[in-house]
């Protein structure tokens, strides 16, 4: 397993602040309405609920599941009396950002279970029902709509960096055009003036060295613009199995729970190889942010002795009717280019799969 990348710590401190401020809610809030507070009541389900929510990013349902059971458990005791769903909000819009029907499914059961057993009459119980089922929509809306913002945006960041490269890449290709015109200008200057300079060599020494001087300069010219057009290929950066950490950040960023799974050493890997790979991992998850509706993403880089496999799967809907686009073409260009192979499968979600051959001297790769 790959290490994950690491996030500020504003971001690392949201889960325990979310925690402490469900334990003090569910804890104390009651008591704003007169309810009675007691240790094994009302703090005892704040400390079970907060405490909870620290795993929420781990296993969101999970949470949601136990959280879930630890309310009916203290409502149908007649322990706690402050309500079905809002104190399951925080884990209820966790779980909804990677599946929220089974959150619904979930919070709504919860909510069932809890108001039958209080022995109210139809018109309180639907008085009631009603306005916990509205707030139990409004939480699943809201994860719903920032689970849609998150992909937008990670979509959105993924296609920038695509337009990038390929300006950096475009970029490439123009100052190599550059650095052949002046080589190639260069060598037939000098070779021209080198030429005058032995002809002349014993009938015209002046001439000679004039022609001698004039090859130097040219050749000073041309090494001084060659250096700057190095130091400007320099400054392009190129792309490896390292960044694909910046990959796993995006999408879950977009609500995703994502497995990095890789083996070999990438850093022992040919840069055409690992950027190649570092591109089918980066389109096959912009594909499913925008053709998924996937809640899990699986990353999968095998580096052996003689090829590299990438496999990148998620858990959405079948795509129906579909077709490749310019990514999908452009990755199978770029595999097909190293004699490679590309499979794409959208039977069960989307899955791809990339084999590149690797050269012969990576014989210290895991098999």
């Amino acid at each position: 397993m790959s290490p994950r990348p690491q996030n500020g710590w504003c971001v690392r401190l949201v889960d325990p602040a979310l925690a402490l401020l469900t334990a003090v809610g569910i804890g104390a809030g009651p008591a704003a309405v007169g309810a009675p507070l007691s240790w094994h009541g009302t703090f005892g389900l704040g400390v079970i609920l907060g405490g909870l929510l620290l795993l929420r990013r781990r296993r969101p349902m999970l949470v949601l599941v136990l959280s879930a059971a630890a309310l009916v458990g203290y409502r149908s005791a007649g322990l706690f009396d402050g309500g079905g769903v809002w104190p399951l909000s925080v884990a209820l819009f966790t779980a909804a950002l990677g599946r929220p029907g089974r959150a619904s499914a979930v919070a709504a059961l919860a909510l069932a279970c809890g108001l039958v057993p209080q022995g109210l009459d139809a018109s309180e119980t639907l008085a009631r029902g009603g306005v916990e089922l509205l707030w139990l929509a409004l939480v699943t809306a809201a994860a719903i709509s920032w689970r849609q913002y998150g992909r937008w945006r990670a979509e959105h960041q993924a296609r920038l960096l695509q337009l990038e490269q390929t300006r950096l890449v475009e970029q490439r290709l123009t100052i190599s055009r550059e650095v052949h015109d002046v080589v190639a200008h260069t060598l037939a200057v000098v070779g021209v003036h080198l030429n005058v300079a032995v002809e002349s060599l014993d009938d015209s020494p002046e001439e000679a060295r004039a022609a001698l001087r004039t090859a130097i300069s040219v050749r000073n010219q041309a090494m001084t613009d060659l250096k700057t057009f190095v130091g400007e290929l320099r400054d392009v950066p190129q792309h490896g199995l390292e960044s694909v950490a910046g990959l796993i950040a995006q999408a879950e960023a977009a609500g995703l729970e994502v497995r990095y799974d890789a083996e070999g050493d990438p850093d022992a890997l040919p840069a055409a190889q690992a950027l190649t790979a570092y591109r089918v991992v980066q389109e096959a998850v912009v594909n499913t942010l925008r053709h998924s509706d996937a809640g899990r993403l699986t990353i999968q880089v095998r580096a052996r002795p003689r090829t590299l496999v990438v496999t990148v799967t998620d858990d959405g809907r079948p795509a129906a009717g579909f077709t490749e686009g310019h990514g999908l073409t452009g990755m199978r260009e770029r595999v097909t280019a190293l004699g490679g192979t590309l499979r794409v499968d959208t039977g069960a979600g989307f899955a791809v799969e990339a084999v590149l051959p690797l050269t012969d001297h990576l014989t210290g790769l895991a098999p």
